[in-house]
């Protein structure tokens, strides 16, 4: 005990290192997706949107995947509706707004 009173400090900052690596441990939770809101467009249903976004995970896990996010009873949308989406995906979508020197208009 008198160990600690004289490296008190010491002792108090390695407490407050343990407190926030548990506190930085519990709050991070790695398999919670980032979501974005995507509006569907005239045409969109959930397979184009599993053709774009779902990268590597078949289409009918994405769509159930999307269905449970969003509470879907059936796998329709319409234009106009927002969607929940996973943005881990999205990086990779091409975007209109960028031209690349070969494009002609």
């Amino acid at each position: 005990m008198a160990y600690i009173r004289r490296n008190s400090f010491v002792f108090l900052f390695f407490t407050l290192v343990l407190i926030l690596s548990f506190y930085s441990a519990l709050s991070h939770n790695s398999e919670e997706a980032h979501m974005v809101q995507l509006k569907i467009e005239q045409g969109d249903t959930l397979w184009t949107l599993a053709d774009e976004y779902s990268g590597n995970i078949p289409h009918h896990e994405w769509i159930d995947g999307i269905m449970k996010e969003n509470k879907l009873n059936a796998p329709v949308i319409t234009a106009g509706q927002t969607l929940k989406v996973p943005d881990e995906h999205l990086d990779y979508v091409p975007d209109g707004n960028y031209k690349l020197a070969s494009d002609s208009e």
